[in-house]
């Protein structure tokens, strides 16, 4: 599981992580607490809480995979991998939105890094990213990872080259997912624990 070092500047308590289908609400909340420009960023063009909740509950389908900047248990930044219904293509499609004042904190960096290592363990060879040309920051982060960038006035289109599998990217994402599905289990025991004691002593 990915720890970050700083996020604005302060000591970070925060994780990237993959989300599963019982934190979907998590995810539906980071997209409805997206601001105007930022839901522009993300989808392209200008989208209501209609168009979000549905997506939110139609991402974690099969073809998705999703992983996630969660601090203090509240998702701010998302990154989402699209494509896995269709192998044989050996392509996919990632997609990235980071709350405003967690941004410049290096979690889209981590949030990518997160993306390709899933990515090559599924054999997707090529990643494409779409951004409006005005999205510097996501252009640079594409950039990073050596993405080459085609497009004009409408959108950009990044195109990367992941590579294949090693077993330190199959090892790296099985420890990933082993401790990120044990903090979800912790988090649903937590929750349903005080119901299941209340009703034992109710029985008591």
């Amino acid at each position: 599981m990915t720890r970050l070092t700083k996020v604005r500047g302060q000591a970070n308590r925060g994780e990237v992580r993959r989300l599963w289908l019982a934190e979907r609400d998590l995810f539906r909340e980071h997209l409805l607490r997206l601001d105007p420009l930022t839901r522009q960023q993300r989808f392209g063009t200008a989208v209501n809480d209609a168009f979000l909740e549905n997506y939110a509950t139609t991402t974690f389908g099969v073809g998705g995979l999703v992983y996630a900047y969660i601090e203090d248990g509240v998702v701010r930044g998302a990154a989402e991998l699209r494509g896995l219904d269709d192998i044989v293509a050996q392509t996919g499609e990632a997609a990235f939105s980071v709350e405003t004042d967690w941004r410049r904190s290096g979690i889209g960096g981590e949030l990518f890094g997160r993306l390709i290592t899933a990515a090559r363990n599924r054999g997707i060879r090529t990643l494409y990213m779409t951004c409006l040309p005005q999205n510097a920051a996501m252009r640079r982060l594409a950039q990073k990872y050596a993405a080459d960038l085609v497009g004009g006035y409408a959108d950009v289109e990044g195109v990367i080259a992941t590579g294949g599998p090693t077993p330190f990217t199959i090892l790296d994402e099985a420890l990933d997912n082993a401790q990120g599905f044990a903090t979800l289990a912790l988090s649903l025991q937590k929750a349903f624990w005080p119901s299941r004691f209340l009703a034992r002593a109710l029985r008591a």
